[in-house]
């Protein structure tokens, strides 16, 4: 007799749930949020809306074909993260910045994760397919942005600024190309190549556009195959001789990147400091560095709170003598430094221990030079340096890199089977 409840884990998910993931992860190159407050936030996402109807969806199919108890649930990092989050917000200043911080942490690492891990199957291809959406939609409103004229920090497709925009694509395009690498010599992966360079010429948020030029590289090399690097070369020589020779690329991507001064007359200092608005100030985005390791040594265990950075980031006591801007371009923090800041360094390590973990996994498939781990390998890879300098943690964009992480815990699932079917 047939095992009934094997039948039930087995059970492929309908068509119309696939295509509502798949757009779910498309529409993570959008920031749109609803704020509740103007300037202050929280702000709520309304692709985090639209999760939240997918994921009831999902649920009531999940009850009707007995697959509840087949899910698997995150990893025990993931879990950590989400513990130490929870307990930081006994030192929040605001319980309701907190409060929505760790229901938007469950959503990302629990509920769509495991959304995720259940309806990926073990090729992953739905993902290049969704990042490829993703990429592509956000490539033409950006480019449409850069051909009209305006400012570097506007030429952001559908995300709130330059920096959220370029990141992530660093993050996507590694993941695009192995799908191009995939598909070569077929024409379609001339497709897709194309749209990876017209997506790496709209990356005006430094130094974003180089990390995703050297994972591309290197998942070029890991999938060499004859006949690929004289049809790639072109990608390489355009994008490098457009960083070097139109001026907005240059300016935003070379001289911007290795001057680190603040520049314009919109950056203010603080008088009580004693400086003068014709002293050199080092940017911002490198000061911060400074008060954010004092907001971890001043709360090691837990820090100040999920949410709670912003709130204290600005204060003197950990600024001491170094000039406070008062303005900053938005979206260049360091997440290392707001995660050590607002959960503490139990809360980094978790994270660190996430990242670690799943790129372990993704670098085992690359060894055996599997197109989708490679791309993911790269993802990841890249997703932690650019981390350095754009925090990647934000509404939206976060549901892609959840997807990623689902999609390598079911990768190295399918591997680990066939091993022992093989075996």
């Amino acid at each position: 007799m047939r095992d009934t409840r094997q039948g039930n884990r087995d059970t492929p998910p309908p068509a119309w749930l696939r295509a509502l993931v798949t757009l779910l992860v498309a529409g993570s190159c959008s920031q749109f949020a609803y704020a509740l407050h103007p300037r202050k936030g929280p702000f709520v996402g309304y692709l985090e809306l639209a999760s939240v109807g997918v994921l009831i969806l999902w649920g009531v199919w999940v009850l009707a074909t007995s697959r509840l108890r087949y899910l698997k649930g995150p990893p025990w990092s993931l879990w950590a993260f989400l513990a130490v989050a929870v307990l930081s917000l006994a030192n929040a200043t605001s319980l309701k910045a907190g409060a929505v911080e760790v229901a938007q942490y469950a959503l990302y690492f629990v509920a769509l994760y495991m959304l995720f891990a259940d309806i990926a199957d073990s090729s992953g291809r739905w993902l290049w397919y969704a990042l490829g959406v993703g990429t592509l939609v956000a490539t033409a409103v950006a480019f449409v942005q850069l051909l009209s004229g305006a400012e570097p920090i506007k030429v952001a497709g559908l995300t709130a600024n330059r920096n959220v925009h370029s990141a992530f694509l660093a993050f996507a395009l590694p993941l695009v190309w192995a799908w191009g690498c995939s598909l070569w010599p077929r024409r379609e992966a001339w497709a897709v190549f194309v749209l990876v360079t017209l997506a790496l010429l709209t990356m005006l948020g430094a130094p974003h556009v180089w990390i995703a030029i050297v994972a591309i590289a290197w998942v070029s090399a890991v999938l060499l195959r004859p006949g690929f690097w004289p049809a790639t070369t072109p990608v390489v020589v355009l994008v490098l001789a457009a960083n070097f020779v139109s001026p907005v690329h240059r300016t935003c991507n070379l001289e911007e990147l290795l001057n680190p001064w603040e520049t314009g007359d919109v950056y203010k200092l603080l008088r009580e400091v004693g400086a003068t608005e014709h002293q050199p100030l080092l940017k911002k985005r490198w000061l911060e560095w400074w008060p954010g390791l004092a907001m971890i040594a001043d709360n090691p265990l837990l820090g100040v709170g999920a949410g709670n950075y912003q709130l204290n980031i600005g204060r003197p006591d950990y600024w001491g003598y170094l000039p406070n801007a008062k303005k900053t371009e938005p979206d260049t923090n360091n997440l290392y430094l707001v995660l050590g800041g607002s959960l503490g360094l139990a809360g980094l390590v978790a994270f660190v221990a996430v990242l670690v973990r799943f790129t372990a996994l993704a670098v085992s498939g690359a060894r055996r030079r599997d197109p989708m781990m490679t791309g993911l390998a790269a993802a990841l890879v890249s997703l932690a340096v650019a981390n350095l300098f754009t925090a990647l943690l934000v509404r939206g964009v976060t549901v892609a890199w959840v997807a990623a992480l689902a999609a390598i815990e079911r990768a190295a699932g399918g591997q680990a089977s066939e091993g022992a079917g093989r075996s």
